[in-house]
């Protein structure tokens, strides 16, 4: 469940990233697309200036031309959505900087081939183009630019001398280790501030669980397929809340709220997710068969008579259950609904059980319908 998390989270921020980078990674690829036909139209102006490389060069311009052309179709194809762009990108980006990396390496030998020198200045041109355009993880980058300088540093010494190489392994590593790596890792830690900002906003600062934001959001999801064959919706309430706050103070009842969430977290971590969903309504989704359900909800009302003796207020809660194997045709609202007739029906009868006055608590339905069968 929690390398799920991580692994969720970790989506987020990419998500966030691409989105964060999708103007300047448009702009980057519509210039390098101008500059690639501006170049095409300078091999049939100028043709001399190749001379029997002309035809690679054309194949050099017009390649990058088309990806260039095809990124920026791919990302207004997938504009709209988040999800779906993601899903593209997250491939196409490490390809498409592959391609950017051997690409100036083939222009640069090529280069070397009609000048008899290399000038790297193409080279380090892409390299910061791929950072900028590409929205790439650190470390891939770094994958890529050590294996990419390898070979410029063969080549430069190759044609240029082992002299050359001192100057051209500085210039690489202020353009691409310092200026590249660092500019995608700032982007990368703006990334998961936005992430965290968004988290924070889904969490319950008293509880520390996720809020009825959270809460909403993952029963649309849960809603767009159909449930999971032992999906159980457990909610649980704190009973006399009410009563503790206007005899002990809120403070007291907030530490009640408080104890009932760890109780509820400490028993359910590892088969669902909690929420806090009101004021002192929890609500777990998990999947297991019913007898693990049952025996859950048993643990958390052994962990609050736990806490009342160890905190010397009393914690008690009501819980109700419901799931798809009861309910095959129900979905997430129907089961919800189900689940919390069966949390009011235990409060009934708890408050049934210490005398207190019943007219001040909800009646569960097969209460409420005994009660008017013996009128």
């Amino acid at each position: 469940m929690n390398n799920q998390i991580t692994s969720d989270r970790r989506k987020h921020v990419l998500k966030s990233l691409y989105s964060s980078s999708q103007g300047i990674s448009m702009i980057a690829l519509i210039i390098a697309a101008a500059f690639e036909i501006m170049m095409l139209g300078y091999t049939v102006v100028n043709p001399g200036l190749y001379g029997p490389y002309i035809m690679k060069y054309r194949l050099f311009y017009a390649s990058l031309l088309i990806v260039a052309v095809v990124y920026i179709a791919l990302n207004e194809y997938a504009r709209r959505d988040i999800e779906h762009r993601y899903e593209l990108l997250r491939i196409a980006n490490p390809v498409c900087a592959i391609f950017f990396f051997v690409w100036s390496l083939a222009v640069t030998y090529s280069d070397s081939l009609v000048t008899k020198t290399i000038d790297p200045a193409v080279f380090m041109t892409f390299s910061m183009v791929v950072p900028l355009s590409f929205s790439l993880i650190p470390a891939v980058y770094a994958v890529i630019v050590i294996l990419a300088d390898s070979l410029m540093l063969y080549l430069i010494v190759s044609v240029n001398g082992a002299g050359a190489s001192i100057i051209n392994i500085i210039v690489f590593f202020v353009f691409q280790f310092v200026l590249g790596i660092g500019f995608l890792q700032l982007k990368l830690n703006l990334a998961e501030r936005i992430v965290q900002e968004e988290e924070n906003a889904r969490i319950d600062v008293m509880t520390g669980l996720p809020n009825r934001r959270e809460y909403e959001e993952e029963l649309k999801r849960i809603g767009e397929d159909p449930l999971p064959d032992d999906l159980h919706y457990v909610v649980i309430d704190i009973n006399g809340l009410k009563d503790v706050n206007d005899s002990y103070g809120h403070e007291t009842g907030d530490r009640l709220i408080a104890g009932a969430a760890g109780c509820i977290e400490k028993c359910f971590r590892d088969w669902g997710r909690q929420y806090r969903i009101g004021g002192d309504e929890f609500v777990v989704l998990l999947c297991a068969e019913r007898e693990k359900v049952d025996e859950l909800i048993r643990d958390v009302k052994k962990s609050t008579e736990e806490w009342s003796a160890e905190n010397g207020v009393t914690l008690s809660v009501s819980c109700g259950a419901a799931g798809t194997s009861e309910h095959p045709d129900s979905g997430i609202s129907e089961l919800a609904r189900a689940a919390d007739e069966k949390m009011y029906e235990e409060k009934y009868r708890y408050y049934k059980s210490i005398g207190m006055d019943r007219r001040r608590y909800g009646k569960g339905k097969r209460e409420r319908d005994r009660d008017q069968g013996q009128q």
